[in-house]
């Protein structure tokens, strides 16, 4: 016997599984280019004090450059904050997207059940709701996390750069 609102259910579950999937890929775009920021920012920060010890500019003279070195490293983590604020935009945007996505594929779904209400048996009984629920909250979830994920490093960058303004005045 099949159920109106398990079809309903399924239907809905056919829908949103794109907007979930996209929502996911582009949590995973973020993080890796998270990563590849933070990879470029080490990278730069250790070819520089590299460079700085083979022309020998903390030996000679260990007060001269002082000045250029925070200047430097304060455009570097302003430039750093920046991207990261990039980053955290792109994926508020996609998860805004996904938001209203399933929020207008839930409207029309429960318009649907709320058509044929007569002709299927009670929620209560009907168990492919309540999975459809648990999965649609464990999503939200996943997306939560990655958010999460990229507030904190933008966080992490703010401190940086309140502590870079700090030392170079």
């Amino acid at each position: 016997m099949h159920s109106p609102a398990i079809e309903h259910s399924a239907a809905f579950g056919q829908r949103t599984f794109n907007i979930f999937t996209n929502l996911q890929l582009d949590g995973l775009a973020c993080l890796q280019k998270l990563g590849e920021l933070n990879l470029a920012a080490l990278k730069a920060t250790v070819t520089e004090s590299k460079s700085a010890l083979s022309a020998g500019q903390f030996t000679t003279a260990p007060f001269a450059g002082v000045s250029d070195l925070q200047q430097q490293l304060v455009q570097r983590t302003l430039s750093y904050a920046q991207h990261v604020k990039e980053i955290d935009a792109q994926f508020t945007a996609a998860l805004t997207k996904a938001g209203e996505s399933l929020r207008e594929e839930f409207g029309a779904n429960v318009a649907q059940l709320g058509s044929g209400f007569g002709q299927t048996t009670p929620f209560s009984s009907d168990s492919a709701f309540g999975a459809m629920q648990s999965v649609m909250a464990s999503m939200i979830h996943s997306s939560n996390v990655v958010q999460d994920s990229i507030k904190r490093a933008s966080a992490m960058a703010g401190t940086a750069i309140t502590a870079a303004d700090d030392a170079a005045k």
